[in-house]
């Protein structure tokens, strides 16, 4: 049975890899402004392949006997739960909330976040990989002094992962209430969802939208890329 599970956990890492190759030729040769939505959403991509990478270890039956019930099982599956799905998430509030408020965010805590959430997420979880490969079993109050620095790793990255939330919370709440009102198409996008006012009316499309470019036509003479008199705000508007 273990030989069968093996292979059917190998069989896993096929459309998995599909997937990163995917989102890598997506952005591939592309022109790309490193705003706080594309940050997360490279980390993501980060994140996924290094839980992706150590899912695939687990796949070798004689590897993952050896790190059965360690932390290395908590690392490999927190960098897929939390950063990667946590991290995505983080690029879909901050690629929306444009187009929700009405008003833009600040970037540069946006770009505070993103930082302080990759260091803090890596710092957390990539020792845990390291503890367990050592041996170090999970689900115990206390542990061998071997694994000490470790932990205290662990521990600091945690700290700074609750901390990371902190710009965030404030960015969102002030942004809403007193961020710069923002055109209809903050990043340039050719969905119909970013033709109508933000934020949208009730019912979405108040009469039926049409469709005026191509849905890979980014970077044709409709867009321009401006500054915005703040600073802080997103610096691309509909032209």
């Amino acid at each position: 049975m273990r030989v069968l599970f093996m292979f059917t956990s190998k069989l896993v890492a096929v459309p998995t890899g599909i997937k990163v190759f995917a989102w890598t030729a997506t952005v591939w040769k592309s022109r790309l402004h490193l705003d706080t939505p594309m940050l997360f959403a490279l980390g993501g991509v980060v994140m996924f392949l290094l839980g992706g990478i150590t899912g695939v270890m687990l796949g070798v039956m004689p590897f993952d006997i050896h790190v059965n019930n360690t932390h290395f099982i908590v690392g490999h599956f927190h960098y897929i739960v939390y950063n990667t799905i946590t991290v995505a998430i983080f690029a879909a509030i901050y690629f929306w909330f444009p187009k929700m408020t009405g008003r833009a965010y600040n970037e540069g805590w946006g770009k505070v976040h993103f930082w302080l959430t990759f260091i803090g997420a890596n710092l957390t979880f990539f020792p845990m990989l390291a503890v367990g490969l050592q041996g170090m079993v999970r689900r115990v109050s206390s542990y061998p002094p071997q694994y000490m620095g470790g932990n205290v790793l662990a521990s600091l990255g945690a700290f700074l992962l609750g901390v990371s939330t902190l710009p965030f919370i404030a960015n969102m709440v002030a942004s809403w209430l007193y961020g710069v009102k923002i055109g209809n198409n903050p990043w340039q996008a050719t969905g119909l969802e970013w033709t109508v006012s933000s934020p949208p009316p009730k019912e979405n499309f108040e009469e039926i939208p049409t469709v005026r470019l191509a849905p890979y036509s980014y970077g044709q003479p409709t867009y321009s890329r401006v500054d915005s008199t703040d600073p802080g705000a997103i610096d691309r508007h509909h032209k």
